[in-house]
């Protein structure tokens, strides 16, 4: 008898794992990726003004002479890491990816805020490319646990606005996407890091501190780097961008009156002739592996779901050009422009 028990409960849990193996597998096929995907680019030694994307909300936007990075996020650590661990950045991953990317040098890494999967790695990749270190004092605690340079961080105020080379640089406070889950945001949301991290450290004291929309202002057009599903309303009215970088992740769980109004005070406040789509992308999925959509376990457990973030963008911005921009690749920004 207690053999049968035994057995039957190894079949049942063997079978969780392989549905929970399956369901993290398993991406749900998004139209959108294929539909809006661009493919023309340049040598990564290519001169004039590029953008690239290398997952998450990364940007890296550079004229050739200065190159900024936002948020610089490349360690992916695992579900098991960050539910149940604990987090540190990888120096080898980063390393890797920078090289992938062909990112040798930086002036500014900028996080769009503080949870880990934005500034984790900030530090260490604002140290490997001798790069200033700007965003929050939460951000700044982040860098001053992995003993980076206090006189390499600047801790920008709101509205305030910074010369980098040809770039002006704007960080615009916002808010940041409100989880459904009241106890995850009661840890995460509206909290400002004190002290410095050091790590390895749970993945859950890395508060939001401040979250931003990162305006990016040259000469030949205008960017906004929009991180995270939040907003407050009214606070972009008075900055007009040609290119949106969209943060989706969660938009999708939110109802009608929500899409609406962060639709309202992002997109229509910027008024963008482009949107690119940014942290739509499964950031546990390693960047050796490619980019990836995500799984069908977030979409049972959370409502994860990226074709209908993207369909309620959409429907939205008919007259406006969507794009989504292919990993590592350096694009020039007139074919991100080019009406079609």
């Amino acid at each position: 008898m207690k053999k049968i028990v035994l057995y039957s409960f190894i079949g049942v849990l063997g079978f969780i794992v392989f549905l929970l193996t399956v369901l993290l597998n398993y991406r749900p096929h998004v139209p959108q990726l294929e539909k809006y995907g661009i493919e023309v680019s340049l040598p990564s030694t290519g001169n004039g003004l590029i953008v690239q994307f290398t997952g998450n909300s990364n940007i890296l936007i550079s004229d050739g002479k200065t190159s900024i990075l936002t948020d610089g996020f490349f360690t992916r650590p695992s579900v098991a890491k960050v539910l149940w661990g604990e987090v540190a950045p990888d120096e080898s991953i980063i390393k890797y990816c920078l090289d992938r990317a062909g990112i040798q040098k930086l002036d500014a890494v900028i996080p769009v805020h503080s949870h880990f999967d934005h500034a984790m790695d900030s530090p260490i990749v604002a140290e490997l490319t001798g790069a200033t270190l700007i965003g929050s004092e939460s951000t700044a605690n982040i860098g001053r646990g992995l003993g980076f340079p206090e006189d390499q961080m600047v801790i920008q105020k709101s509205g305030e606005t910074i010369q980098l080379g040809t770039f002006k640089v704007t960080l615009v406070k916002g808010r940041h996407w409100p989880y459904p889950d009241k106890e995850l945001a009661k840890k995460l949301l509206n909290r400002r890091i004190t002290e410095p991290i050091e790590p390895p450290a749970s993945a859950f004291e890395y508060y939001e501190g401040d979250s931003y929309t990162i305006i990016i202002e040259h000469s030949e057009v205008s960017f906004a780097i929009h991180g995270s599903a939040g907003f407050v309303p009214n606070i972009l009215d008075n900055y007009d961008v040609d290119i949106l970088f969209l943060g989706l992740a969660g938009l999708e769980t939110m109802d009608g009156a929500y899409n609406d109004n962060y639709q309202m005070h992002v997109i229509d406040a910027l008024s963008p002739d482009v949107i690119v789509p940014i942290h739509w992308d499964d950031f546990f999925v390693p960047l050796k592996d490619g980019i990836k959509s995500r799984s069908l376990l977030e979409k049972v457990l959370q409502g994860m779901d990226v074709k209908k973030s993207f369909e309620m963008v959409e429907e939205r911005n008919l007259n406006r050009k969507i794009v989504v921009l292919p990993l590592w690749e350096r694009l020039n920004v007139s074919e991100i422009r080019r009406k079609d």
